[in-house]
């Protein structure tokens, strides 16, 4: 335990693919216990915590739909009975769609929020009850910053999290710190050459898109900075600061992490 440092129990929702995988990879790479969550990727689940060991011991895989509400309430409590509490929740899953807003129906807007937003807000819930001393971190979208035309309800869903965020921090202080990532372009959808986003990145101040890796290591971060609680740092090379509006950036099309 280098320096003395204590070693973390994390939880990493979606993190069995694309950047939730990253993110389990940074933390057992810092020596913590990772427990990676998947909901229909279990072969990637189970590779993934081979691959940790590499890293650190004792990583585990669990399973759970996280639109069920039953299973999604069994979750936290169920580690706790395994001697699996987290000490740190990363909220990585999600879901993105388009939908113009003139078409939103009442069971689309349910349906975006189910993942995106109420997922993510009653694991919070679920960790300050069941866990009462950590740190968590939610995984925003540089979008947040702005307003993404043609999306609304995903929009609504992760500004609804970062108020979520700023709430949480505030009211479980000094027992929980709460801080979000917000990326910018990262990943292409799968199948979707990295080339399709190239016109993009040149509207992107630092003329490249973020890597998981990087993401990674502003969730790593912020569950080290024992001062800091209820920000969002974004990890989009200075996307946010108005270089493209969320129309232009919605043609990459790149999505956001499932709970895969």
């Amino acid at each position: 335990m280098a320096g003395g440092r204590k070693h973390e129990t994390v939880l990493v929702t979606g993190g069995a693919v694309r950047i939730g995988r990253a993110i389990c990879l940074a933390f057992a790479e810092a020596g913590d216990r990772v427990i990676v969550h998947c909901n229909r990727s279990r072969r990637e689940a189970e590779e993934l915590r081979i691959e940790l060991l590499r890293h650190a011991k004792g990583h585990a895989v669990v399973q759970t739909d996280l639109t069920d509400s039953g299973a999604r309430a069994r979750l936290i409590p169920g580690l706790v009975a395994r001697g699996l509490a987290p000490t740190v929740l990363v909220n990585n899953a999600s879901t993105y769609r388009r939908s113009p807003l003139a078409e939103l129906s009442e069971e689309r807007l349910r349906a975006d929020f189910e993942l995106t937003l109420f997922a993510p807000l009653l694991l919070m819930v679920d960790f300050a009850r069941y866990c009462r001393r950590g740190c968590i971190v939610n995984l925003l979208d540089q979008r947040v910053a702005g307003v993404d035309p043609g999306a609304a309800s995903y929009g609504l869903a992760k500004k609804g999290l970062r108020d979520a965020t700023e709430a949480a921090a505030a009211e479980w202080a000094p027992d929980i710190r709460v801080n979000a990532v917000a990326p910018g372009l990262s990943l292409p959808p799968p199948g979707v050459p990295a080339e399709r986003m190239q016109p993009l990145l040149e509207r992107v101040p630092m003329r490249r898109a973020a890597t998981p890796e990087e993401i990674a290591a502003a969730c790593l971060f912020l569950t080290r900075a024992g001062s800091i609680t209820g920000q969002t740092l974004f990890v989009d090379g200075g996307l946010n600061l108005g270089g493209m509006s969320g129309a232009e950036i919605a043609r990459a099309d790149y999505g956001a992490t499932p709970q895969e």
